[in-house]
């Protein structure tokens, strides 16, 4: 919406021109107001469910360390790898979800 501007020329006069118009700032006003509102509120439950998120996977990331595998007789190579590989991906979940909380530690709204 593209509301006319207030002229104080007009405040002077107090004409209805700019009553009308001072209506029009006030209401686009509370309009702003509620759709802020609105968008923090939404942000708070994103921040919440990005924790949520992270708890989560940082559960992931302590089963792929603790992984292990029962063995009949000697490890095949491919075992190994496999071991090798979720100790590496849980790593990489742990590296993401440091960055993760370093950023919802910065981004809390209050």
């Amino acid at each position: 919406m593209v509301l006319r501007p207030l002229e104080y020329s007009d405040c002077v006069h107090d004409s209805p021109f700019f009553r009308e118009t001072l209506q029009a700032h006030e209401k686009e006003l509370e309009n702003t107001a509620e759709s802020i509102k609105v968008l923090m509120k939404a942000c708070k439950r994103l921040l919440t469910a990005q924790k949520e998120l992270s708890r989560a996977q940082h559960h992931v990331s302590e089963i792929l360390s603790g992984f292990k595998i029962e063995l009949i007789g000697d490890s095949t190579e491919d075992e190994a790898q496999i071991i090798g590989a979720f100790k590496e991906f849980a790593s990489l979940i742990n590296s993401i979800e440091e960055q993760r909380e370093m950023f919802l530690g910065n981004a809390e709204i209050r």
